[in-house]
């Protein structure tokens, strides 16, 4: 467990290092350096489910970006996922110019692959009492859409909330493993 977070501690100031601080943004008439990369955490999963997932947001476009994120569980008894790496684009778009002159928020489509690692029981029905007869953990990875929304305020803090699943393509004999969920509420900075 230390070693995963000191393997996530590392990965976020290596990416805020190395990242290039600012970006003049074509089209929508938008002529001021703004700053291009996030770095958000989920909150509900972390707080309630003991899975801590960080993720990492790089805008591409007033109407683009790609990003990953990283999921790794602290309780396998509250959260069934041992680890997820879930790397996406997102496709922002709105009604109206106004509403498009901050890059990379409002309205989004999003598009995301994921490998996980799951653990998965099996239950015999003994005298009317379930048994647990065996934990497996199994490998998963597929693809899947979500919808979300993003907000950015002035100080560039971000605020976003989304929900989606995806479908996995690695065959297994557990029938609820194949779809994954990606749902969240997050809230991080963009540097």
């Amino acid at each position: 467990m230390k070693k995963s977070i000191l393997i996530l501690a590392i990965l976020g100031v290596g990416l805020s290092g190395f990242a290039q601080k600012t970006h003049k943004v074509m089209g929508w008439k938008i002529t001021k350096d703004i700053p291009m990369n996030e770095l958000k955490i989920n909150l509900p999963l972390a707080i309630f489910g003991s899975y801590p997932e960080i993720s990492y947001e790089r805008i591409l476009n007033t109407d683009i970006s790609v990003g990953a994120a990283l999921g790794v569980s602290l309780d396998k008894e509250r959260y069934p996922y041992q680890f997820m790496f879930t790397p996406h684009f997102r496709w922002f778009f709105g009604g109206n110019k106004k509403s498009m002159e901050k890059a990379g928020a409002g309205f989004f489509i999003e598009a995301n692959g994921a490998t996980y690692s799951r653990v998965m029981e099996t239950y015999s029905n003994l005298g009317g009492t379930n048994v647990n007869e065996n934990q497996k953990s199994i490998f998963g990875a597929g693809l899947g859409l979500a919808l979300g929304w993003k907000y950015l305020s002035k100080n560039n803090w971000v605020g976003e909330i989304y929900g989606g699943a995806g479908r996995n393509f690695i065959k297994s004999d557990y029938a609820d493993s194949e779809a994954y969920p990606r749902v969240g509420i997050s809230i991080g900075k963009r540097f």
